[in-house]
């Protein structure tokens, strides 16, 4: 199994090791952290996204970037909603935690699993 630093905030407090397994997402905040998301909770690191897409890739694990700032899990995504470009990681939309695609993101995800993640359009509100 391979684990991952985080802190429990963005002030290195609560240091732990997270199984890479849990991961849904992590997204880049624009400061040197990197959000990490996962089913329970939210947890932070240090480092680019760059990096962390070269070391999943070259581990074996099946990680996308989805948008500029955002590297997802593709082993955890359940659906993906075409209008609105999301990526959602439950199977309630309304219950689920989601990230953003961008228009090469959501070509990139149905290249990676063209059949295997059900499509929704929301209506436009």
């Amino acid at each position: 199994m391979i684990y991952l630093t985080v802190t429990e905030d963005q002030h290195g407090a609560g240091i732990q090791q997270l199984p890479v397994e849990d991961i849904l997402y992590m997204q880049f905040d624009n400061r040197l952290l990197i959000s990490v998301h996962t089913e329970a909770a939210q947890y932070f690191t240090v480092g680019n996204l760059r990096f962390w897409e070269a070391a999943f890739e070259k581990a074996g694990l099946n990680f996308l970037r989805l948008d500029r700032g955002v590297l997802a899990n593709l082993d955890k995504v359940k659906m993906v909603d075409s209008t609105y470009k999301l990526a959602y990681f439950g199977s309630a939309i309304n219950n689920s935690k989601r990230c953003t695609m961008s228009t090469s993101g959501y070509k990139a995800i149905h290249a990676r699993m063209p059949i295997s993640v059900p499509q929704i359009t929301l209506p436009f509100i």
